[in-house]
C-alpha cells in the first residue's frame, strides 16, 4: 500500500512543477482542437490557465501558502536557552551547489548554520553543554553533514561537539536517522534549525518518530503582490505549494501508520 501511495504522491508532486502544467494545458488545448471539441470550449481552457498563471506570477497564491507554513514560526527566532536539558541543536542540511568543481553549502544551508551557531553560541555563553546534530547527506561527492562541519569548526565550534549524520536523503530520513542517534544519548532538549517554509513538514516528521523539537526558523520566504506576473513569485509560489503537498503525505501515512 505504502509504494502506491509513494507514486501517488509522486504524480501529485508534478502538478507543482510549472513546465509540467504548461506542457498538461498546451496537450489539453490539442487534444480538444483534434476532436473538433467547439471553439468556446477551447478558449475557456486556455482564458483558465492564462488566468491560473497570473494567480501564481502575481503573488496571490504565494501569500495564502506563506502564511499557512509560516506564521505561526515568525517569533520561534526569539532563542530561549535557559532551563534546557542536554541541549541538541539538529541543523537540517539545506542542499550544496557545485561550482567550477568545488561543492559549496546553498545559500539556505548557511542561513541554516549561522541560526545553528548562535544558538550554540547562546548555551556556551551561559556554560551549558551543547550538542550540534548535522542532519544531511545531500547528492554532493561531500556531504551536507560534512560541509556544515568543516564551517562550524571554522568558526570555533569544537569537533567533539558535533555529531554528523550522512546518510539522510530527504526529510523523513532526516528525521528518521536523527532519530536513531538520538535514542542513543542522554534525555534532551531538541531545538530543530530549518527554513521557515520547510518547518511545518519537519517538525511533523520529527513527531512522528517520538521526538517534540523546538521550532528555530532559520530563514523565510514569501511574494510579493504584483500588477505583473513575475518569475520570483511563481518559483516560490511552487516550492511552498510542494512543501503543503508533503505535509498532506505526512498526515496521510501517519494516519494510516505506515509512516514509521
Amino acid at each position: 500500500m505504502k509504494f502506491l501511495l509513494d507514486f501517488l504522491f509522486r504524480a501529485l508532486q508534478l502538478f507543482t512543477e510549472p513546465y509540467f502544467l504548461l506542457f498538461l494545458a498546451a496537450v489539453m488545448i490539442y487534444l480538444l482542437r483534434r476532436k473538433n471539441i467547439r471553439k468556446n470550449l477551447r478558449t475557456g481552457i486556455t482564458i483558465s490557465v492564462i488566468l491560473i498563471t497570473i494567480f501564481i506570477g502575481n503573488g496571490f497564491l504565494g501569500k495564502i501558502t506563506s502564511g499557512y507554513l509560516q506564521k505561526e514560526y515568525i517569533n520561534s527566532a526569539e532563542m530561549k536557552v535557559t532551563g534546557a536539558q542536554n541541549p541538541v541543536i539538529v541543523v537540517l542540511g539545506g542542499g550544496v551547489v557545485d561550482i567550477e568543481n568545488t561543492e559549496k553549502l546553498h545559500t539556505m544551508s548557511y542561513s541554516r548554520l549561522v541560526t545553528a551557531y548562535q544558538l550554540y553560541h547562546e548555551f556556551r555563553k551561559n556554560n551549558q553543554p551543547c550538542t550540534i546534530l548535522i542532519s544531511g547527506k545531500g547528492r554532493g561527492h561531500i556531504s551536507e553533514a560534512e560541509l556544515f562541519s568543516e564551517n562550524f569548526k571554522k568558526m570555533g565550534v569544537p569537533a567533539a561537539d558535533i555529531i554528523k549524520e550522512d546518510k539522510s536523503m530527504n526529510t523523513y530520513t532526516n528525521a528518521k536517522y536523527s532519530n536513531e542517534i538520538l535514542k542513543r544519548m542522554p534525555p534532551s532538549n531538541i531545538y530543530l534549525v530549518t527554513s521557515g517554509f520547510h518547518m511545518k513538514r519537519s517538525v511533523a516528521l520529527f513527531q512522528t518518530f517520538g521526538l517534540k523539537p523546538v521550532p528555530q526558523v532559520s530563514d523565510f520566504i514569501d511574494t510579493e503582490i504584483t500588477l505583473f506576473p513575475n518569475s520570483y513569485n511563481a518559483a516560490f509560489t511552487f516550492v511552498m505549494l510542494k512543501e503543503i503537498l508533503g505535509i498532506g503525505q505526512v498526515k496521510l501515512y501517519n494516519l494510516l501508520g505506515i509512516n514509521k
